[in-house]
């Protein structure tokens, strides 16, 4: 380790842009609430036990840190980051993912930074593939951004790897909602706020300063616990394994409670949380009300209801993961549209009027 490193501070870069789409487009996100509305209880250990666990010791040495430079590619490094933990999850083996093909789809290059919605979608109709393949140079932006040299053969590898679908998480003022998430064992892309000299301690604390970066970071899976006092999760960065906490920062509750987390982002198969779906009893009810995208009421739950219990080519319609919320969001909007599909329903909309109603009367009256 070149010992210049200690010393050496990163060069800040706003790599998180501000999220520019329509309000009704960000109202159709699926989002964790839809289907996360019970809290499980959860084990606030303190940090000094935390890092003392075998599990989280070797889960530390096992996942490494990236290290983008100069580059605002903060958001892309995040996110190889968290499908190659949630590949780690699966085959017990880390393997670091390549940012730059996630980098180089950005809409804005060659501007720096990254929206986080492209970030998602990459993330889901792209993939990426191991760093071994496809080294990221990490030394200027026009390099991160080039994909010439990026055969057919690295993008059906990357399909392959690529996640099936991703969740927002908005409840930003409560890191409860956060560490709920965590505790699935799922790593999240969150995206912080901060101004000058405010996050360059292992555990950096909210200062009166105006925030004037946008940065985004990871929560590691199970990865939460109460640090002097406080509510806590480990983040990791990607700004080397030779400062903080071998490239980790512990972000306490007080950067969700003073408004400086934006979104955050985890990925996982929609089938994956339909746990509880075997285990729903088929509904009878008579549908009498068009129900419709935005709603929140418990004719929407017994809708979700009958939604879990079909199935199509891609699995349940609608995941039951603790129970049915009855908050008619994007998930349930995307479910409804696959209903439409499966019984030849149009126009396939996703809104639940006399047609959809009439067939699903038919099905569960």
């Amino acid at each position: 380790m070149n010992i210049l490193n200690w010393f050496r501070k990163p060069k800040l870069i706003s790599g998180i842009l501000p999220d520019i789409r329509p309000q009704e487009e960000k109202q159709k996100d699926f989002r964790t609430e839809e289907i996360l509305v019970s809290a499980t209880p959860l084990n606030w250990t303190t940090w000094e036990t935390w890092k003392q666990k075998p599990e989280n010791i070797k889960m530390l040495s096992d996942i490494k840190v990236n290290c983008q430079n100069n580059v605002g590619s903060c958001a892309s490094q995040a996110g190889s980051l968290a499908l190659a933990i949630n590949n780690y999850i699966e085959d017990k083996v880390f393997h670091k993912f390549s940012a730059k093909p996630i980098y180089a789809r950005r809409r804005n290059k060659p501007s720096a930074g990254m929206y986080m919605a492209d970030l998602a979608k990459i993330c889901r109709d792209y993939g990426t593939i191991p760093e071994k393949l496809y080294p990221s140079p990490n030394d200027t932006e026009a390099n991160m951004s080039n994909l010439d040299d990026y055969i057919s053969a690295f993008e059906g590898m990357a399909k392959v790897l690529r996640v099936k679908n991703y969740f927002w998480l908005y409840d930003t003022t409560n890191i409860d909602s956060f560490a709920q998430v965590s505790a699935l064992g799922k790593p999240i892309v969150l995206t912080v706020i901060f101004g000058d000299g405010e996050f360059g301690t292992m555990a950096p604390e909210v200062k009166a300063v105006v925030p004037k970066y946008g940065h985004a970071i990871t929560i590691l899976p199970n990865s939460y616990f109460t640090y002097q006092g406080k509510k806590a999760v480990l983040i990791q960065n990607s700004w080397g394994d030779f400062r903080y906490y071998g490239g980790r920062q512990i972000l306490t509750e007080d950067w969700f409670i003073k408004n400086r987390i934006v979104c955050g982002i985890f990925f996982e198969d929609l089938q994956n949380l339909a746990v509880l779906n075997p285990d729903v009893v088929k509904p009878q009810y008579n549908f009498t009300n068009d129900l419709y995208f935005g709603m929140r009421n418990d004719e929407v739950k017994v809708l979700q209801k009958c939604l879990a219990t079909e199935q199509d080519s891609e699995g349940y319609l609608f995941p039951v993961y603790q129970t049915c919320t009855g908050y008619f969001g994007g998930i349930t909007l995307a479910a409804a549209k696959r209903f439409q599909l499966k019984y030849n329903i149009e126009p396939v909309l996703g809104y639940v009027g006399p047609l959809t109603r009439a067939k699903l009367n038919q099905l569960f009256l």
